[in-house]
């Protein structure tokens, strides 16, 4: 940040008081907490992405489990 603008911010907050840096620092957790919700967003959205392809591969697996229960059930049978 430029001298100028850290000079524009001190004056600002000398002419509001504490109020301003209230609101200054209200601000500052703000864009905080924004930054965080978009990085849990996207991770939320790549665990969507694995959970669903982990219930597709389960459900392959139980199908390819059924049918080789199938063939052995008929090979017993004759």
């Amino acid at each position: 940040m430029d001298p100028s603008g850290i000079s524009t911010i001190a004056e600002i907050l000398t002419a509001t008081g504490p109020y301003g840096l209230v609101a200054l620092l209200a601000w500052a957790f703000w864009r905080v907490n924004e930054k965080k919700d978009r990085q849990l967003r996207a991770l939320y959205d790549q665990v969507v992405a694995l959970s669903e392809a982990q219930t597709a591969a389960i459900t392959k697996v139980e199908a390819a489990l059924v049918a080789l229960k199938e063939a052995i059930a008929d090979l017993r049978r004759g």
